[in-house]
């Protein structure tokens, strides 16, 4: 008996960027990761249809989200809204007291592909910062599945995130990018 997928059709899949905190309650995150250092904080939440992404630094604060157009949120310090279309990749460049780059893109795969590129990521979620699969729409259908990765270092941090679509045979990779100063200790 199929059920319908929790995630909704890359059509409807929209990034949307804050120039502010929004409150995490607006979300109904399966897993959420934290870092937190002296420099920046970063809370990442994925959620059915996609995540959320909230970094601070020195006092000022940026989200970006990533799910279905139909997600209710509030419009105070929405800065863009941007579906991700065909083949077509999405660059942002933002200053605050850090600079922050983002890039999106999807990729329409081949049923076969696709298979081989789920399990792929399936394998490289056990290794990740955060990962869920969701449940399968049917049993001869992988689930939706989403992993984030991070790198970083004394003044950056990377942030990389994988969400599968099964149903449309898309995958939609983001990445992120923070840069900050290095603070240097008083003396």
């Amino acid at each position: 008996m199929p059920t319908n997928s929790v995630r909704p059709s890359i059509a409807e899949t929209a990034y949307r960027f804050f120039d502010r905190a929004v409150h995490p309650e607006m979300f109904s995150p399966a897993i959420v990761g934290r870092i937190r250092s002296s420099q920046y904080g970063l809370v990442l939440g994925i959620c059915e249809g996609g995540h959320y992404l909230q970094f601070t630094c020195n006092g000022q604060s940026m989200t970006e989200v990533t799910g279905p157009e139909s997600e209710v949120l509030s419009s105070y310090g929405l800065q863009q809204t941007y579906f991700f279309n065909e083949a077509e990749e999405l660059v942002l460049e933002a200053e605050k007291n850090f600079k922050y780059n983002f890039a999106g893109q999807t990729e329409i795969l081949d049923f076969s592909v696709f298979t081989r590129v789920q399990m792929e990521l399936e394998y490289e979620a056990s290794k990740a910062f955060i990962s869920h699969q969701f449940p399968a729409k049917n049993r001869l259908q992988p689930g939706p599945l989403s992993l984030a990765q991070i790198d970083g270092g004394e003044n950056s941090i990377s942030v990389s995130i994988f969400h599968t679509f099964p149903d449309d045979l898309v995958v939609l990779r983001t990445q992120s990018l923070f840069e900050f100063p290095t603070v240097k200790p008083e003396k």
